[in-house]
């Protein structure tokens, strides 16, 4: 299935795709090279393997809205019960948090 979207998405029209998708797929899928599915990724390390990349630093304005929602979220979940965020594009969210019960000693 990555293989397949990697082909109609980043690698089309990309000269030896095929290739460039299975090295993609062998250096993510690897374990013993990137040990977590939260494993940091360098953007040199992604380019090198050929995965096509935008820098963040590179466009200040999508870094400024990514960065607001990173907050948000982030603000959200050390301030409140909330544990899970979903949202969509039109604004629909779903927000799981967790109810806390004090019980007292009689």
């Amino acid at each position: 299935m990555v293989k397949e979207w990697l082909l109609s998405g980043m690698l089309t029209g990309v000269d030896n795709a095929e290739d460039k998708a299975n090295i993609i797929i062998e250096e993510l899928g690897n374990h013993s090279l990137n040990k977590s599915h939260a494993r940091h990724l360098s953007a040199e390390k992604c380019n090198a393997i050929g995965l096509k990349i935008t820098k963040l630093e590179d466009d200040p304005k999508i870094q400024d809205a990514v960065l607001s929602i990173h907050h948000t979220c982030i603000h959200t979940l050390t301030s409140t019960n909330a544990f899970k965020i979903i949202e969509n594009h039109n604004g629909k969210a779903f927000i799981q948090s967790e109810q806390q019960v004090i019980l007292q000693r009689a």
